[in-house]
């Protein structure tokens, strides 16, 4: 069985960075846990139903790339769900969609986090 580093496709980084999540009229606000070029899990107080499909938008934050800070825009699906105790749900996602700017944007700024990367 292949393990759990193995099925990703994409390196991991561990990063705080604020999210908005919106679908079929609600919306969420909160921080990632951590980020990728192909997803994102991020907590929030409230559940979400996996396959849910929604509209997201990631504040990356001033750095040598984006000196101003981005707000990156994606379309994405809930790929699952997890009660964190008291922190409240992990919801973890996947991005269906991506302008390529944004994209390219993303992945500079991923790489240039080196001390971050889980993979």
């Amino acid at each position: 069985m292949a393990s759990e580093k193995e099925k990703r496709r994409a390196a991991r980084y561990s990063l705080r960075w604020r999210i908005h999540f919106a679908s079929n009229g609600h919306s969420l606000s909160g921080k990632t846990i951590d980020v990728s070029v192909s997803g994102v899990s991020f907590l929030s107080e409230t559940a979400v139903s996996p396959s849910t499909n929604a509209q997201i938008r990631l504040f990356l934050p001033p750095s040598d790339i984006v000196p101003k800070g981005y707000r990156l825009s994606a379309s994405a699906k809930v790929v699952y769900c997890i009660l964190q105790g008291k922190a409240g749900f992990r919801v973890g996602m996947e991005f269906t969609a991506m302008d390529r700017k944004d994209s390219d944007l993303l992945s500079k700024c991923l790489e240039s986090q080196p001390y971050a990367n889980l993979s």
